[in-house]
């Protein structure tokens, strides 16, 4: 029997019943950069939600030189990287990124979500076993659906769990898979012991560093600076603390070179425009030059985190740019999410499918553009609008 329901009335009724599970969302509209203090939805608040980290977006020296790339090369690319895309940036952007990472060689992609997804869909197969921790990012998630292989998933940071399935495997091959700071939970990968287990069985090892890039270590090189080792693929992304868009991937040559034939969203998607390259190469070229926006963030985040540890919020300081602070019951902390905002603190709530049922919070984010005073105001309004909603 043919449906008579139209496709709009499908979507309506699909509609209807994620708005009736509290699961609806809305987009917050922008009248200013990224700043502490930004124009959201026609008022003036102080800004925890972005993951501006750096401060970066407004840098002057990131305007300018998207500005002079515009002038010199245009506003589009004109094509894939395979095409007519690639430009002398393009180049000079991944043996910058190469460079400041300790890696061989870099590709640049046109956002981190697709350097997750293709680079998995293009190193899988029959022959490969995916081994995923369970709060990777849905990018990871999707590209290892796209990937043709077997996917377990092991529970999050259990390595022992990892062992014996990688000891029990029959696939050929297998490449281990986490998130270098879990965007949701702070928490941050054991990646010397992901890889000791991956060598033990002959794994290879993919750390995703979206938000460990600009904010971990002393000079914000991440993963590999704080662990001193790498992972054979590092994930990386400039939409975070570098400020402005794109992903890449950073590993050995030979890698990187199958992944410019092999990956597809590289392969089939317009390059990265002249702009974005340049301002993600200036932005690299900054934080090699003075690293100190990345102490600056370190120390803020350990002062908010240390105030609302002290209010009993959260278990312990953090140096994490991510602060998480627990509330469980996910139309309570819609609830305390509107109180911060009619106090003029933006801080969002994240709940299901975000998180799992019953764990939502309140997800707070620090830049290194934050003042003291800014950080001491918001810490007061998460403390008094908890204890109203107790």
């Amino acid at each position: 029997m043919s449906s008579t329901e139209s496709l709009a009335q499908h979507a309506a009724a699909l509609n209807e019943a994620w708005r009736a599970q509290g699961l609806e969302r809305h987009e917050r509209e922008f009248g200013s950069g990224q700043e502490p203090e930004a124009l959201v939805d026609g008022r003036r608040v102080l800004l925890f939600s972005s993951s501006n980290y750096l401060g970066l977006a407004q840098h002057p020296r990131l305007l300018a030189a998207a500005t002079e790339a515009t002038r010199r090369f245009g506003a589009g690319s004109g094509g894939s990287r395979l095409t007519t895309g690639t430009t002398a940036l393009h180049r000079e952007l991944e043996r910058s990124i190469a460079e400041w990472l300790g890696t061989e060689d870099a590709i640049f992609f046109a956002t981190g979500y697709q350097a997750n997804l293709s680079t998995l869909a293009a190193i899988g197969g029959p022959d490969v076993l995916i081994l995923s921790d369970e709060l990777n990012h849905a990018s990871i998630i999707d590209g290892a659906r796209l990937a043709r292989a077997r996917v377990a998933v092991f529970p999050h940071g259990d390595l022992d769990a990892a062992e014996r399935i990688l000891a029990s495997r029959p696939e050929p091959h297998a490449l281990v898979v986490s998130d270098g700071l879990f965007s949701m939970h702070a928490a941050v990968a054991d990646l010397p012991g992901l890889s000791t287990i991956a060598r033990q069985h002959g794994a290879w090892t993919m750390i995703d560093d979206a938000h460990a890039i600009g904010t971990l270590g002393e000079e914000g090189r991440g993963s590999v600076e704080v662990h001193g080792q790498h992972p054979d693929l590092l994930i990386g992304t400039a939409s975070k603390a570098l400020g402005v868009e794109g992903g890449f991937v950073a590993a050995r040559s030979d890698i990187i070179r199958f992944l410019r034939h092999r990956a597809r969203s590289y392969m089939f998607s317009t390059a990265p425009t002249p702009a974005t390259v340049a301002a993600v190469h200036a932005a690299i070229t900054l934080l090699r030059e003075d690293p100190s926006p990345v102490r600056a963030l370190q120390r803020n985040a350990r002062l908010l985190s240390t105030l609302l540890a002290d209010a009993h919020l959260i278990p312990h300081a953090l140096s994490t740019p991510i602060i998480p602070v627990p509330v469980g019951d996910s139309r309570r902390a819609m609830r305390i999410a509107a109180r911060l905002e009619d106090a003029g603190v933006l801080i969002p709530a994240i709940r299901y499918p975000t998180v799992k049922e019953g764990e939502a919070i309140l997800r707070a984010t620090v830049m290194a553009t934050h003042t003291e005073e800014h950080i001491r105001r918001c810490a007061e309004a998460v403390v008094e609008a908890m204890a109203e909603d107790a």
